[in-house]
């Protein structure tokens, strides 16, 4: 299907096949692509404005600079996907797979992101301040130079996630496994809320005082 056809058709592509298809710049805002299959697609610099793409299928597809502010792609797959630079302000994408996918210097500001799955994804120098991270398989992704301020990370998985000079101020870690996560320091530890739940590296010792208050050794 080309750009034109897609644009035309825009409401009604659920269960389409768009596979490979060349959709840079088109203009799908608010469109239907609920489990549709985009695999392979270029969808560079596109507009998806509020369209939704639940349950629909990304894998190892081109969204450079892509517009999906406030869209929906609930159990989306954006595996091995291109999201550099990404509009995803606000997007609902609870129980999305980005695997291995790589959003550097996007923007998720506020984005619903619970029950993800960001396995080996790069995340670094991106935007998640006040997301709902909770619940997530952070294991092996990057966030060198990442805005997490006021993230919701409880319950997550950060095994092996590099937080090298990622901002954690009034992050919420509270049950979050940080026990292998690497380049995390006390500083981060102490601008972010913790609770006895979460587990910390060994070259971070605290102490427990009460249920809310805690010293490092």
């Amino acid at each position: 299907m080309n750009k034109q056809k897609a644009e035309a058709s825009k409401k009604s592509l659920q269960n389409a096949n768009l596979t490979k298809a060349q959709l840079q710049e088109a203009d799908l805002s608010d469109g239907i692509l609920v489990e549709a299959c985009l695999d392979g697609s270029d969808l560079s610099e596109a507009d998806l404005c509020g369209t939704d793409l639940s349950a629909a299928s990304l894998k190892n597809s081109k969204l450079h600079r892509t517009v999906l502010y406030r869209c929906r792609a609930k159990n989306t797959d954006f595996s091995n996907t291109i999201l550099t630079q990404a509009n995803l302000v606000e997007a609902n994408l609870s129980g999305a797979n980005f695997c291995q996918a790589n959003l550097k210097e996007s923007n998720v500001e506020g984005a619903n992101l619970t029950n993800c799955t960001f396995q080996n994804a790069d995340l670094s120098e991106t935007n998640l301040t006040g997301v709902f991270l909770n619940n997530s398989n952070l294991a092996d992704a990057n966030f060198t130079n990442s805005e997490l301020v006021a993230a919701n990370l409880t319950g997550s998985d950060l095994t092996g996630t590099n937080m090298h000079n990622a901002y954690l101020n009034h992050a919420d870690l509270s049950g979050a496994n940080l026990k292998s996560t690497l380049n995390l320091t006390s500083e981060q530890i102490e601008t972010a809320f913790i609770d006895q739940e979460t587990q910390l590296p060994d070259s971070i010792p605290i102490v427990w005082i009460s249920k809310t208050e805690y010293e490092f050794k």
